[in-house]
C-alpha cells in the first residue's frame, strides 16, 4: 500500500468525519431552536386559553361551570392541526373539559399524578408549566380564580412527530448540501497531495535502490547530491570499519 494512498484515505476520513459531525452539530442545534420555538409558541395559546378561561370565572363561578370553556378549547385546538389535544384540570386532577381526539392520551393514568402536575404548573414562576414525552410537546398554565387563586390548569399536547418531520427535512436538505463541499474538498486535497507526494516518493524509491547497491565497494556513484555525500560517508565508515575487524584479527 503506497504512502501517497494511506495519506489520502486519512485525510478523506477525517474530511467526512468534519463534515458530519458538523452536520450533527448544527441538526442538534436546528432542532433544539425549533423546539424552543414550538413551546414559546404554545405558551403563547396556553396564556390566551387560561386568560379566556378566567374571564368566564370572574362572574364568581365554579371552574366546571365555566360554559364558554369547552368553546375556548375547541378554538384553541382548531388554531394547529398538530395539536392533539387540549384539556382543563382541577386541582384534584379531574379532567373537566377536553378537545381532541387524543386529549387525554398524554396525561397520567392517576388523578394523584394529574394532581402534581396542577401543583407544579401552580408553583412556576413564568405563569407556565412544559414537559416533553417521547409523542408530544406539553405545555400548560395555571388558571386563577378571581382572588389569585389557582383553581385549575389548561394543558396543551403538541405533535412531536411535527417537529421531528420537520427537523429531517432540515438533516436531509443540509447533508445533502454537504455533499458539493466534501466533494470538492477531497478533489481537492487528492491533487495537492499529489503534486506534492510524487516527486517524494520518487525520491524514496531512488533512495531505496541506491541504499540496496551500497552493498558492496564498487557500485555507480547516485545521481542525487544529497544521496552522494551520504554514500561517501558511508564508504568511508565501511571501510573504517572493515580496517579495525583487520586490526583486530591481526591481534
Amino acid at each position: 500500500m503506497s504512502l501517497f494512498f494511506k495519506l489520502g484515505a486519512a485525510t478523506a476520513a477525517i474530511l467526512c468525519f468534519s463534515i458530519a459531525l458538523i452536520v450533527l452539530l448544527n441538526y442538534a442545534k436546528f432542532e433544539t431552536t425549533l423546539g424552543e420555538l414550538q413551546r414559546s409558541r404554545l405558551r403563547v395559546l396556553a396564556l390566551d386559553a387560561k386568560a379566556s378561561t378566567e374571564a368566564a370565572i370572574d362572574l364568581g363561578l365554579a371552574l366546571p361551570a365555566a360554559r364558554d370553556a369547552q368553546q375556548i378549547l375547541t378554538r384553541v385546538s382548531a388554531m394547529d392541526p398538530d395539536i392533539r389535544g387540549v384539556v382543563i384540570l382541577d386541582r384534584r386532577g379531574t379532567v373537566l373539559f377536553q378537545s381532541g381526539l387524543h386529549a387525554t392520551t398524554h396525561l397520567p393514568g392517576s388523578a394523584r399524578e394529574r394532581a402534581v402536575w396542577f401543583e407544579e404548573a401552580a408553583a412556576a414562576r413564568d405563569g407556565t408549566w412544559n414537559r416533553t414525552d417521547s409523542t408530544a410537546l406539553l405545555v400548560g398554565a395555571p388558571i386563577l380564580n378571581p382572588f389569585s387563586q389557582p383553581v385549575g390548569f389548561v394543558l396543551i399536547a403538541y405533535d412531536r412527530r411535527a417537529l421531528d418531520a420537520r427537523a429531517g427535512v432540515f438533516l436531509h436538505t443540509f447533508a445533502r448540501q454537504a455533499l458539493w463541499p466534501l466533494a470538492c474538498g477531497f478533489t481537492l486535497v487528492c491533487a495537492l497531495m499529489w503534486g506534492l507526494l510524487k516527486p517524494l516518493g520518487q525520491r524514496f524509491q531512488a533512495m531505496e535502490k541506491t541504499f540496496r547497491g551500497m552493498e558492496g565497494p564498487a557500485h555507480a556513484a547516485p545521481a542525487d547530491e544529497d544521496v552522494r555525500a551520504f554514500d561517501a560517508r558511508y564508504q568511508e565508515a565501511s571501510q573504517a570499519l572493515a580496517r579495525a575487524e583487520q586490526s583486530l584479527e591481526g591481534t
